[in-house]
C-alpha cells in the first residue's frame, strides 16, 4: 500500500496516465480511495467511477456527465467539450481533473482507443490532467497487444500491486485483531502461517478467512485458532 501510494503520489505532481493492476481483493479500490480523499479540494478535481463496460460514444459521454458537463450529441462533440473543460479547468480555474477509472479491465480494445485519442493535449506534449486505469492482472497482459503501444507508451507510471507476504499477512490479522479489542493473542504462529497459505497473501480473502476461523473456534469453544481450525474453517467443514 505504502508503495502504491508514492507512485500514485508521483503521478499526482507529475500528471498524465497511471496503470494500476493487481489481483481482485489486493486493495487498488482502497488506495485509490486514499488517494482520491487526499487530493487538495482547491486543486484537484478528483472523478472516479467504475463503470468501465462502455463503449465508444458512450464512455465519452459518461465521463462528461461525471465531470460535471451537459453530454454533447456527436463525438467529436464530446471530446471537444471534455478536452476543453481539462484544458480550462487546469490553465484557468488551477484545479486538475483526475480521472480513475476502475475494473478497467473490462474496458473493450475499441474503448481503450478512444482513451487514448481523449488524452492527446497539444500532440501528445501537454499532461493537464491525471488519468489512472485500475484493473485486474488482465489489464496488465490487455495493454501489451500491439495495438494499444502507442497508449501503453504514454503511461508516466506503471504499478502492479502484489499480495502480502507470510509476514505481513500475521502482521495484518494481529493489527486487525487489535483494532477490534482482543487483549491476547488469539492466533497461533501455525494459523497465521495457514492463513497465508490459503489466501496466496490477499488482504481480501485474508479477512474472510479469518473470520470465517474466528467463528468455527468460537462454536468449538476454543480460546485459540491453529491451524487445524483454519483448514477446517476453509474447508467448510
Amino acid at each position: 500500500m505504502r508503495e502504491c501510494s508514492a507512485r500514485l503520489d508521483y503521478i499526482k505532481r507529475r500528471g498524465g496516465i497511471m496503470l494500476l493492476t493487481g489481483d481482485p481483493g489486493v486493495g487498488k479500490t482502497l488506495a485509490l480511495r486514499r488517494f482520491a480523499d487526499a487530493l487538495p479540494d482547491n486543486r484537484f478535481r478528483p472523478v472516479y467511477t467504475p463503470l468501465s463496460t462502455l463503449k465508444g460514444t458512450d464512455i465519452l459521454r459518461h465521463i462528461s456527465d461525471r465531470i460535471g458537463l451537459q453530454p454533447r450529441a456527436t463525438k467529436s462533440s464530446l471530446y471537444t467539450q471534455i478536452q476543453h473543460e481539462i484544458l480550462e479547468s487546469k490553465d484557468q480555474r488551477g484545479s486538475t481533473i483526475a480521472l480513475i477509472i476502475d475494473e478497467a479491465q473490462l474496458l473493450p480494445v475499441p474503448t481503450l482507443h478512444e482513451l487514448r485519442l481523449l488524452t492527446n493535449f497539444k500532440m501528445d506534449s501537454y499532461d493537464p490532467f491525471i488519468l489512472v486505469l485500475a484493473g485486474q492482472t488482465d489489464l496488465r497482459r490487455t495493454m501489451d497487444y500491439a495495438v494499444l503501444e502507442s497508449f501503453a507508451q504514454r503511461f508516466a507510471m506503471r504499478y502492479h500491486m502484489p499480495p502480502l507476504s507470510a509476514e505481513e499477512t500475521a502482521d495484518y490479522v494481529r493489527h486487525h485483531m487489535t483494532l477490534a479489542g482482543a487483549p491476547d493473542e488469539i492466533f497461533a504462529p501455525d494459523a497465521l502461517a495457514a492463513i497465508h497459505d490459503l489466501t496466496f497473501g490477499i488482504p481480501r480473502r485474508i479477512g474472510v478467512l479469518a473470520q470465517q476461523a474466528l467463528h468455527y473456534a468460537m462454536f468449538a469453544e476454543k480460546r485459540t485458532v491453529d491451524a487445524d481450525i483454519v483448514l477446517k474453517a476453509h474447508a467448510g467443514q
